[in-house]
């Protein structure tokens, strides 16, 4: 699905997982505690770079949002306003420091993302 992505940064802070983020493992932040711990390719569409992630953080914006992680729907953070009634930036994804880099993302931008099984088979 191709929704726009966001950069996690806070370095050093704890994600939902008890992850403490660091530039390094490649992780993704998805709407939905169901999705923790599964692994995810995120490609980025304007260079054709993908790269393997795993979920450790719930967000951006939303922590309950499964029918767009796991139903096909849109992220509910693009109707502009979170569940708790934030303004939201519409992201569908955060990204951590190293998938960022590694998708040569120098923006907010779109990306397609898809779950994949433990062979990196997408899902």
């Amino acid at each position: 699905m191709r929704v726009k992505a966001t950069r996690e940064g806070l370095l050093g802070q704890k994600t939902a997982s008890g992850f403490v983020i660091d530039p390094f493992v490649p992780f993704v932040a998805l709407p939905s505690w169901r999705a923790l711990q599964r692994f995810v390719r995120v490609t980025n569409p304007a260079n054709g770079l993908s790269e393997l992630a795993v979920v450790l953080d719930v967000g951006p914006w939303n922590t309950a949002d499964v029918d767009y992680v796991f139903g096909g729907q849109r992220p509910q953070a693009e109707s502009g306003i979170d569940t708790r009634g934030r303004p939201t930036n519409g992201a569908g994804i955060d990204l951590g420091e190293r998938v960022w880099h590694l998708l040569k993302m120098t923006d907010n931008g779109d990306v397609d993302w898809t779950f994949v099984d433990g062979a990196g088979v997408s899902t």
